[in-house]
């Protein structure tokens, strides 16, 4: 619970340790299927009758997966926080999970399976994911799922995913906003007091090492964009090195003014239009990326010169301007993000799923500006190979070199 003085409204983030990281082994698609069958209806009433409660109150709710939890967010005014989380309960915890809300979004997968082979981006990354992880990974695919998966899902595999999957041992509420902590605690408790399940044993998944370099670059008809994905196995969120890794991963590319391949590749030399790097933050090595929208032709030059920018960095050829830029860059949007609750709610969020500690966000922007030179070289030439990556380009035929 996060009192935030001079609002009218609460944010409520319920994150279920329900991802991908959380699907059955071999079958990606089932928690997102699981996820949108939630919102199909309840044991008390239909979609349509649980919308209608919704907008009464003025409310908002949406239920996204992705690589860790399965997140419902929504945001209420504080005098119906208590009528708002009885509806989110009603849903997460009593779905009606029948055949016809499965079939509804089903169809909606399908077709988004079906848009996404016609994008350049979506290709590029799940062309990158197969490149990456190995068969049975559960970051192997998007967490839209495999087609197949999709296709052959059965509503006793849906509600036996829920049962197992969806269940207060593995989930953590954060409210943020116009809050009195006694009334917010009591509501909570009304709502999901009753909530049960026994929470899964972890799994193991064995940890991920490129041998080499692996590229593919997938045609995809009537496209005049290429876009690629440039890549590693990240860390996860819990390894002590992460902060650093996010100050790496600044100076790197995560954003075209404060790193130098943005600078270079983009600003500078207008090979691309656009470029960013992320690392995820999940329980196991997420995609640690580097993301290019380029013209076919230039697609080599891009790649080429944003593997000169990584291999400055890990040869320590870092300005200090440049390092100290990116860990203004990482603490000022942490600072911003504390200005709203829905960041401070986001952030609550992360250091209760990943246990970084009470004092997280007091901790966090002293830890970022701790982070020096030494740190980020050693971080790039442990975690960014030039000769172990995976890179997947998408788009047209790229023209012969």
């Amino acid at each position: 619970m996060v009192p935030i003085a001079g609002l009218r409204s609460v944010v409520a983030l319920l994150a279920m340790e329900a991802g991908q990281f959380f699907e059955p082994a071999g079958r990606p698609g089932v928690a997102r299927l699981t996820a949108q069958a939630m919102l199909r209806g309840t044991a008390r009433r239909d979609a349509s009758a649980w919308s209608d409660a919704l907008d009464a109150l003025g409310a908002s709710a949406r239920l996204d997966v992705g690589s860790h939890a399965a997140v419902f967010s929504g945001q209420c005014l504080a005098d119906d926080l208590g009528a708002y989380l009885d509806l989110v309960a009603e849903t997460v915890v009593t779905p009606a999970l029948a055949d016809s809300g499965l079939e509804f979004v089903r169809a909606q997968a399908l077709a988004d399976l079906e848009e996404a082979k016609k994008d350049t981006r979506s290709v590029a990354d799940q062309t990158w994911r197969e490149l990456t992880y190995p068969v049975g990974h559960p970051f192997r695919t998007r967490s839209i799922g495999d087609e197949l998966v999709v296709r052959s899902a059965s509503l006793a595999e849906i509600r036996a995913h829920h049962r197992n999957g969806i269940h207060a041992a593995g989930s953590v509420l954060v409210l943020a906003g116009a809050l009195d902590a006694d009334r917010a605690f009591d509501v909570a408790e009304r709502a999901f007091g009753a909530w049960s399940g026994t929470e899964p044993p972890d799994r193991a998944v064995a940890p991920v090492i490129l041998d080499g370099m692996r590229r593919r670059a997938v045609v995809v008809p009537d496209k005049t964009q290429a876009d690629v994905v440039l890549g590693w196995p990240g860390l996860p969120r819990t390894d002590p090195r992460f902060t650093r890794a996010q100050v790496a991963n600044m100076v790197f590319a995560a954003d075209t003014f404060a790193s130098r391949a943005g600078q270079v590749v983009r600003d500078q030399l207008g090979l691309a239009y656009y470029v960013f790097s992320s690392i995820a933050g999940t329980a196991i090595q997420g995609p640690w990326t580097v993301r290019m929208g380029v013209n076919p032709e230039n697609v080599e030059r891009a790649i080429s010169v944003t593997f000169t920018e990584l291999g400055k960095i890990r040869d320590g050829a870092i300005a200090d301007d440049d390092l100290a830029l990116a860990r203004d860059k990482l603490v000022g949007e942490l600072e911003v993000g504390r200005e709203s609750p829905n960041g401070v709610a986001g952030m609550v969020l992360e250091a209760e799923l990943f246990q970084l500690g009470d004092d997280h966000l007091e901790r966090y922007p002293r830890e970022l500006r701790a982070v020096t030179k030494d740190d980020v070289v050693a971080i790039a030439r442990k975690l960014l190979p030039l000769d172990h990556y995976a890179l997947a380009i998408a788009g047209p035929e790229i023209p012969a070199s």
